[in-house]
């Protein structure tokens, strides 16, 4: 997304930038880096200086240099939104308004943190081993000077000042009464709505800021445009034709990721109200159907940063929002720590997970107490899983960002979350996420040897059409007689056919067993798909041809295939590096 790109250019990358603004003395490698950076700069001919390892570096030396002088915030800022316009990376308002939000939070994390600047560029995946950008567009490898599990050690063990979790064998089911017959049922799972309440048609759908199609005079269409999020009337349209489905679904998974992608001009408030317009919608839309949400990255403010207290006002909304279809148990979790659990039916659990712990760009995660401490969400995961173990349930997972390259999670938490996958195998059933806005799947292994399947990862496209996707959804078929998932049918709906005809058609776009030709959806079944798709080119364009859901058909070669297999198996990214073979 290119909001994160200038994201992580301004602020790792350029941060001390300000000197060239104001006459703040520097050191004498400090000036070597101006140097380097005004050079490369030259030799762009004026024009955008791209995110290279090369940049990174440099900007690290000079953010170095500039912390010392311990500059003020209003000064970074000053300097860098002159240097981000003169880049003509974004526009004045996308760099001032990215700026004025995450410069304090970056400094203030950088401060307490046991990082150097140096060191980001490796963490956030700028950098490969070789210190170059080559590989970093397919791998973003960097060795263990840089790796993020240098710096991150998660404990899986629950530690002996653990907080006392509630007994949860007396649970009340969410689900009394269940729409099919006989022992099978169906999930709806939504994700990734992003709607923009400021979508206007006829606009410019190439403004050259992050988010189009809110000014201007341009071909937004009625429906939706493919390089913008959706307008709420589509939001309205696809709910009233998922209200059709009513009296198939046993309950929905709403995976997160409410608010438009103008990361530069969004407020608390604003944030609040997509979370709050979705719930009303999908409350009166299923009023009688169970709902399990999960938490997003964009529903933070700003988008992706969270910590507590800071973050404490977005619990307390998603308490509020949440409240008509969890109990008191699951919303007092939900208030304190953004994730609980819920039983399903007896015998079947969820768990809803808070990934924002998951988040790369959420720049709280680099703090000392990242994954540490007596009430983390390792303790809580572990704690209802030996539960659920212990009272003979299956568990779902459900979350937003799940652990691929894809993603831009962390090694930290995928390193821990497999290990919880993997010691819990025989009761975690599956995982639904979303966030990628792809059509994707993930196999875990054993952490010892990487040869068992251990579990299956679903990952949905997304409901937004932006940066070239047709608005999806997801129906699983399941057994309840088992607790299995058995089957999915994947919808997508033509957002061009759609402009013109005024009229928004979903249609069956595929079943996994049938693409795909499987007996079953178990993790070696899937293991099974994965391992022939990095020699069998039909196999696997069966599954690229479906991935990003665009109207735009581009070509893969077999760089580009194995480059995608490996998300399947990449887990982390040292994974994805053995996988990719670098």
């Amino acid at each position: 997304m290119k909001s994160i790109s200038v994201i992580l250019l301004v602020l790792i990358g350029l941060l001390a930038s300000v000197c060239f603004s104001h006459d703040i003395l520097i050191t004498q490698e400090g000036q070597k880096s101006l140097d380097k950076l005004d050079k490369a700069a030259l030799q762009h001919g004026g024009e955008n200086i791209q995110l290279s390892c090369d940049v990174c570096q440099i900007g690290a030396s000079l953010l170095e240099d500039f912390i010392k002088k311990n500059a003020s915030l209003s000064e970074i800022i000053k300097g860098l939104s002159d240097l981000c316009i003169a880049s003509k990376e974004e526009q004045p308002e996308v760099c001032t308004g990215i700026l004025n939000n995450y410069v304090p939070i970056i400094v203030d994390v950088l401060i307490q943190s046991d990082f150097t600047p140096s060191q980001l560029c490796g963490y956030f995946k700028i950098c490969s081993a070789t210190g170059s950008s080559e590989s970093s567009s397919i791998s973003n490898s960097f060795d263990n000077e840089y790796r993020q599990e240098s710096f991150i050690k998660p404990t899986m063990k629950v530690s002996e000042k653990k907080q006392q979790y509630k007994d949860l064998s007396n649970q009340e089911p969410l689900v009394t009464k269940f729409k099919g017959n006989g022992t099978i049922g169906y999930i709806l799972q939504i994700s990734d709505v992003h709607f923009d309440p400021d979508y206007k048609v006829g606009s410019n759908p190439n403004c050259g800021r992050p988010l189009c199609c809110r000014d201007g005079v341009g071909s937004a269409g009625p429906i939706g445009h493919y390089l913008c999020d959706i307008p709420f009337s589509t939001v309205e349209l696809i709910f009233q034709h998922l209200a059709t489905l009513t009296d198939q679904l046993d309950f929905i998974v709403w995976t997160g990721d409410n608010p438009p992608h103008n990361v530069w001009e969004q407020s608390q408030a604003q944030q609040e109200l997509a979370t709050a317009t979705l719930a009303q919608v999908i409350q009166k839309t299923f009023p009688n159907t169970p709902v399990l949400p999960s938490l997003g990255n964009h529903e933070a403010y700003p988008a992706d940063q969270y910590v507590l207290p800071n973050s404490q006002w977005l619990l307390d909304s998603l308490y509020t929002y949440w409240a008509p279809w969890l109990d008191a148990d699951a919303l007092e979790l939900v208030k304190e720590r953004g994730y609980y659990t819920s039983l399903i039916k007896p015998g079947l659990r969820v768990m809803s997970l808070n990934t924002l712990e998951n988040d790369m760009i959420n720049f709280y995660n680099l703090l000392p107490t990242y994954l540490k401490g007596p009430n983390n969400q390792s303790d809580w995961m572990i704690n209802t899983l030996e539960q659920a173990q212990s009272n003979g349930e299956k568990v779902l997972i459900i979350g937003h960002i799940p652990c691929t390259v894809k993603s831009a999670s962390t090694d930290g938490w995928c390193n821990m979350y497999e290990q919880v996958v993997d010691q819990f195998s025989d009761i975690i059933i599956g995982q639904l996420y979303g966030h990628t806005h792809y059509d994707q799947f993930a196999v875990f292994s054993d952490v010892a040897t990487h040869t068992k399947p251990t579990g299956m990862n679903y990952i949905v496209p997304s409901m937004t059409t932006y940066q070239n996707h047709e608005p999806g959804y997801r129906i699983y078929e399941f057994d309840y007689s088992t607790n299995q998932i058995v089957n999915y049918y994947q919808y997508h709906a033509n957002i061009t056919d759609a402009n013109e005809s005024g009229v928004l058609n979903f249609q069956l776009t595929y079943s996994a067993k049938e693409l795909y030709n499987m007996e079953d959806l178990s993790p070696a079944s899937w293991t099974k798909v994965a391992n022939e798709m990095k020699t069998n080119s039909t196999l696997f364009h069966s599954y690229f041809e479906n991935l990003s859901s665009s109207p735009i058909k581009e070509s893969c070669d077999q760089a580009c295939q194995t480059k995608w297999v490996c998300q399947i198996f990449g887990i982390t990214s040292s994974e994805f590096d053995k996988c990719y073979g670098v």
